[in-house]
């Protein structure tokens, strides 16, 4: 009933605050336009929507944006299955996923920093109504995608009310499976940092009921584990852990411990692949040669762009396999916290050249101002897209989000020009890594040049 209302309230919100029409305007057109079917009555087509929500929960800079907003006559939002692809509360790049499937609560990885997991908690407890994730899985052990799951060492209050030491996810649900990398460039033996903190949050939630297994275990079915998992028998939606080459050896590149993720609802698909890189990409395209039904990768509804829209992941080994109709890209766009380099600043020149290919359905979580970091001295994030919600009812698909559902290709970050800076043939936005100096106008020696541009096919 919780999630009803919400639901209710989600589509209210959108389609008043963002056609500035009053409450009363909204029910008159609603009875006249039978909007109150929306949500279960739809076409075969994907559904876009916008939802300018306030969304207190993401710490942005701003809560404005110079992207415009677009409604849709009718607001799709599904109540049977939604990946909601969160913002973090914070300028860094990371990735979290909150998944509800029926009544099931699903969450693959909690980043993009420890301070993010009060942000997490916050959304999910829209949706969670009894305080327990069925399932949560952590990709692989970087700290843009596991360091939520420990949060920040203060006094807390779970769930229920008691007193815990730490803000994260792992402290403060109860948690039914845990499902974890089968490898890390970490030392094991001695673990440390972020590393050991996340070990010790794992450890609380199995000391209070959690099961615990690698994907290597759930791929293998070993001790109890399943590579297949029913999310919700009376709706037929199923979570299946995929091959992954580096479940069974390990990798000089931490991302390619990933766990992958397929989602299944009727003969839709939605595959989550977390950081994967090409050479992990390429031995998984290798394993699903569709020799058999159950080495054969179907078409994908959703995919959520490898490694956060980076040169090195979504290729064409695993794109031309899925052909994915959706792509959401988790990170913070523009943003020098990696490199300076444009050409590697998330998302990159490259994978958008890829994934033009099959869809020009791409969206993206957050954008960093540039003006505004100079201005204020500090990164400053705002939402592009903002939190991005997918979801489907079996038969269709719907897409919305927190600030607008722009396509990328569309949106005003896109589409500028910026300055900078030739540094021996790398076009540089800033003077070094995680620096916020942008340039502009009255840098020496600064160019304008096009951000990004989208290619044809």
């Amino acid at each position: 009933m919780k999630r009803k209302i919400w639901s209710i309230l989600y589509f209210i919100i959108c389609a008043t605050t963002l056609t500035n029409c009053s409450f009363e305007d909204f029910f008159m057109f609603s009875a006249s336009a039978n909007l109150n079917n929306s949500v279960s009555t739809s076409t075969n087509s994907i559904q876009s929507s916008s939802n300018t929500q306030s969304s207190s929960n993401t710490q942005s800079s701003s809560n404005t944006n110079s992207e415009s907003s677009n409604v849709d006559s009718d607001i799709k939002i599904y109540d049977e299955l939604q990946f909601h692809f969160m913002e973090l509360g914070v300028y860094n790049t990371g990735d979290a996923t909150y998944i509800k499937a029926g009544q099931t609560d699903i969450l693959i990885d909690a980043g993009a920093t420890a301070a993010s997991s009060e942000t997490l908690i916050s959304y999910i407890n829209n949706y969670c109504e009894d305080g327990k994730l069925e399932y949560v899985i952590t990709t692989h052990s970087h700290s843009d995608h596991y360091t939520g799951m420990f949060g920040n060492k203060k006094d807390f209050t779970d769930f229920k009310g008691n007193s815990i030491e730490r803000t994260g996810i792992m402290y403060y649900y109860d948690i039914g499976t845990i499902i974890d990398f089968s490898f890390t460039t970490k030392n094991i033996e001695n673990p440390t940092g972020e590393y050991l903190n996340y070990i010790n949050a794992r450890n609380y939630a199995i000391s209070k009921g959690s099961k615990h297994y690698t994907a290597k275990e759930c791929f293998n079915k070993e001790n109890g584990a399943s590579n297949s998992y029913v999310l919700d028998q009376n709706l037929n939606i199923t979570m299946d852990i995929l091959y992954n080459k580096y479940y069974f050896e390990k990798s000089n590149d931490e991302n390619n411990h990933s766990v992958c993720t397929m989602f299944n609802y009727n003969d839709k698909h939605f595959l989550l692949t977390g950081d994967l890189e090409e050479d992990g990409e390429k031995e998984m395209a290798k394993y699903y040669d569709g020799s058999t039904k159950e080495r054969t990768l179907p078409h994908v509804d959703l995919f959520k762009a490898g490694h956060h829209g980076s040169k090195t992941s979504s290729n064409d080994c695993l794109l031309s396999l899925i052909t994915p109709d959706i792509c959401c890209v988790c990170c913070c766009a523009g943003s020098s916290e990696y490199t300076n380099d444009n050409a590697n600043v998330f998302p990159t020149q490259e994978f958008i050249d890829r994934i033009a290919k099959y869809t020009d359905k791409v969206y993206v979580t957050s954008y960093l101002d540039y003006q505004e970091s100079i201005k204020q001295d500090k990164q400053v994030f705002k939402p592009l897209n903002g939190t991005i919600t997918i979801s489907s009812n079996g038969q269709n698909v719907g897409i919305s989000a927190t600030n607008n559902t722009i396509k990328l290709k569309d949106s005003d970050w896109f589409n500028e020009e910026i300055y900078v800076v030739d540094d021996d043939g790398h076009d540089t936005i800033c003077s070094g890594k995680a620096k916020k100096d942008y340039y502009n106008q009255d840098t020496k020696n600064a160019k304008l040049i096009k951000r990004r541009t989208w290619p044809t096919y």
